[in-house]
């Protein structure tokens, strides 16, 4: 049973996936750093300093989620409440750490159609699901793994107790479909068994995921 979760885990991940590696791996959680008390962040519509101003971090603001960087590299696409926008690069400082396709953070992750969401506890190895109709499901992680030689790309093999499957992440743009807000992260979820949030034998879910939200 592992071995054929896993080559569906591969073969999803090698099938149709491209993703082009930018300046540095994203999407990543970010410092303001270089700001002023009096000060903030001015975070622009577009990646330019004479875009319209949409809003801005305050001084020293932690956990800023960078998903995506211009092409010239200087400004990073950020998000603020429901939508997107660009920020210096010069004041933002990589937080430390792993990458996220080490699965070594939280994620949260939404979908519509119908809606739900997914909640990764990375330290519990563990994942809660919760669908708009349906119990919440509770997963725990048996194994998982980061693609060899294709940074940004990870899955797990997943187990509850009336239900079995795998998840598939990639690093890209993803959109919700509702909101101007930019994720980084895409995820197909599969289940299999009578604990599936809407009590069918199978089901397939996609989305979006976050390290901030």
């Amino acid at each position: 049973m592992r071995r054929a979760v896993a080559a569906l885990v591969v073969a999803l991940l090698l099938t149709g996936f491209s993703v082009a590696a930018p300046a540095q791996d994203l999407p990543a959680l970010h410092d303001v750093t270089g700001v002023a008390a009096d000060d903030q962040l001015n975070i622009r519509a577009e990646p330019s300093a004479s875009a319209p101003v949409l809003g801005g971090f305050a001084p020293g603001t932690a956990g800023v989620e960078v998903t995506g960087i211009s092409p010239d590299g200087g400004w990073g696409r950020v998000n603020l409440n429901e939508r997107a926008g660009w920020v210096s690069m010069r004041f933002l400082a990589r937080q430390p750490g792993p990458d996220w396709w080490h699965l070594a953070q939280p994620l949260s992750c939404y979908g519509t159609e119908p809606f739900w969401s997914l909640r990764l506890d990375a330290d519990a190895r563990r994942l809660n699901l919760s669908r708009m109709g349906g119990d919440p499901v509770d997963l725990v992680i048996d194994w998982s793994a980061d693609v060899s030689g294709r940074r940004g790309q990870a899955g797990m093999a997943l187990r509850g107790p009336d239900s079995t499957g795998f998840a598939a992440l990639t690093g890209q743009d993803c959109s919700d479909g509702m909101s101007d807000f930019s994720f980084g992260i895409a995820l197909s979820l599969f289940l299999s068994g009578e604990g599936t949030a809407d009590g069918s034998v199978a089901q397939g879910l996609s989305g979006c995921c976050s390290l901030a939200r």
